[in-house]
């Protein structure tokens, strides 16, 4: 009788500790995993961008910012401004999937001018038209799907010095 009791004790005092009484009608339950990662809207929205294009030389040209972030399905506004002063820095924006820069480049060369520098290419999302120097252009895009991209410039030579990073969420 006496060990009965003495492992009767203990766990008597455990469901007791446990809280016996039950939960009010009105509570929730915590999802823990809800703070462990951020929750993306599922309907997209309106961002704005503005990126410049700096350097008045080929070894200073970039695009500032070098990355951004969007999520997936936003309708993106960019107004590019290309605030070069030095006749002959032309430039555009040419999102393009992960890793095909090079293709994409190579095939703006033989685009030609007619075309802006823009290739027919399953690798090209979206794109500015080209811009003289201290030209701005405003464009529109959706946002691809989830997952991180590179905007270029196809201009001639330009690539792979003027490469930004675009994220989509």
């Amino acid at each position: 009788m006496k060990k009965n009791i003495l492992f009767a004790l203990p766990l008597a005092f455990m469901l007791a500790s446990c809280g016996g009484a039950e939960k009010p009608a009105d509570s929730t339950p915590v999802d823990s995993s809800a703070t462990a990662t951020p929750e993306v809207s599922a309907t997209p929205g309106e961002v704005q961008m503005t990126i410049k294009i700096t350097g008045n030389s080929m070894t200073d040209m970039a695009y500032e910012p070098g990355s951004a972030s969007v999520k997936a399905g936003d309708k993106v506004t960019v107004t590019l401004i290309n605030e070069n002063k030095a006749a002959g820095m032309l430039h555009n924006w040419v999102l393009v999937n992960l890793g095909s820069g090079q293709e994409v480049a190579t095939a703006a060369i033989a685009a030609g001018p007619d075309k802006e520098y823009i290739p027919e290419n399953a690798n090209v999302l979206a794109y500015s038209k080209m811009l003289n120097p201290e030209e701005t252009t405003t464009f529109e895009f959706t946002a691809p799907t989830a997952g991180s991209y590179n905007y270029i410039c196809t201009y001639p030579g330009h690539f792979p010095k003027m490469v930004g990073k675009l994220v989509v969420q």
